[in-house]
């Protein structure tokens, strides 16, 4: 995939610009780089990445700081990434919020896959930039992963321990005063990867504040979102049906196929060709949706089960089972 093909949601253009409005009229910059002023303030309009790359770069030029990433950071706002971020403020830990950004880091670019991984008591988590990505700006990875990290951070009340290190592909800026502000932790610049090393038991420590229902309403949202916007992301538009057909009873690829406007062999076919099955995504979809009612103590269990499209509480307890080590009800006690 080309950059041109790449896109970043439009509304990550507005926290740039105001970063940016000590310096230099706003229109006239996106005038410089191409973009269209009445798209920026829509969370349904996309930009292309290397026009975004562009206007890094003028950032830069334009105030002079080579740490402006995180300089944009102070002005984003929680309608900045669509539902995202209030889907992430609800969340009920931090493993799920990293995990919900695994699957819909797409919503803020495309250019960029995130992966994350046990070690032992750690989590690392890796920022991919796609392989063909050879312009993508080091800012716009700053303020990204800055944000991850202090809203993480911020969950765990600032724990000096949260995070054991950072890895950061970009050159160490002229001051690293405000990495280490907003990371807390050894930094290796020039890396040959972008990776955060976690606590893991911070990471799963549960957050009192947390709002399953919210989390599935924004979740349904984004979701949506993703199959508008892309509707070539095949496991986007098999999560959407899945959300839409659970409720309604045991949910095919059949099914879903239908509903995604083709055949179950050739949803096989396209799931095949990015590694993952319909199976796989079915038990995910499920395991994730469950966890999140599981806490909402006034939807029984029964309930639970037929809205996730299991044809019995046995069948649903096995597969909750499988996926926590305990049952529904022992799991809802423990909490």
């Amino acid at each position: 995939m080309s950059d041109s093909v790449h896109t970043t949601i439009a509304t990550w253009v507005m926290p740039i610009l105001s970063a940016l409005k000590p310096y230099r009229d706003g229109e006239d910059i996106l005038r410089e780089v191409g973009i269209d002023i009445n798209v920026i303030e829509d969370a349904n309009q996309r930009i292309p990445i290397d026009k975004m790359t562009q206007l890094w770069i003028l950032a830069e030029d334009i105030s002079g700081d080579d740490c402006i990433g995180l300089e944009v950071i102070k002005y984003v706002n929680p309608t900045s990434f669509h539902a995202l971020t209030y889907a992430n403020q609800a969340s009920s830990s931090i493993r799920e919020s990293l995990e919900r950004m695994v699957k819909f880091s797409n919503v803020v670019s495309t250019a960029v896959n995130i992966d994350i991984e046990d070690h032992d008591d750690q989590v690392i988590v890796t920022m991919h930039p796609e392989s063909n990505m050879l312009t993508i700006s080091h800012h716009a990875l700053d303020a990204f992963i800055g944000m991850m990290v202090m809203q993480g951070r911020e969950a765990v009340h600032n724990n000096p321990d949260y995070i054991h290190w950072a890895k950061l592909k970009r050159p160490a800026p002229k001051d690293t005063h405000r990495h280490q502000v907003t990371y807390n932790c050894p930094i290796t610049f020039s890396s040959d990867c972008y990776q955060v090393c976690l606590n893991r038991s911070m990471v799963d420590q549960v957050i009192p504040s947390g709002n399953s229902e919210l989390v599935r309403i924004n979740e349904q949202v984004l979701a949506d979102y993703m199959s508008r916007f892309n509707k070539n992301d095949v496991v986007a538009g098999v999560y959407h049906a899945l959300i839409e057909l659970m409720p309604k009873g045991e949910p095919s690829r059949e099914k879903v196929a239908d509903m995604l406007g083709t055949t179950s062999r050739s949803l096989h076919r396209k799931l095949n060709e990015v590694d993952t099955s319909y199976k796989t995504i079915l038990d995910d979809t499920r395991k994730s949706l469950a966890l999140q009612y599981i806490r909402q103590t006034d939807i029984s269990i029964t309930t639970i089960t037929y809205q996730l499209g299991f044809l019995d509480s046995s069948s649903f307890s096995r597969s909750f089972k499988r996926w926590t080590g305990q049952s529904p009800s022992d799991y809802r006690k423990s909490l």
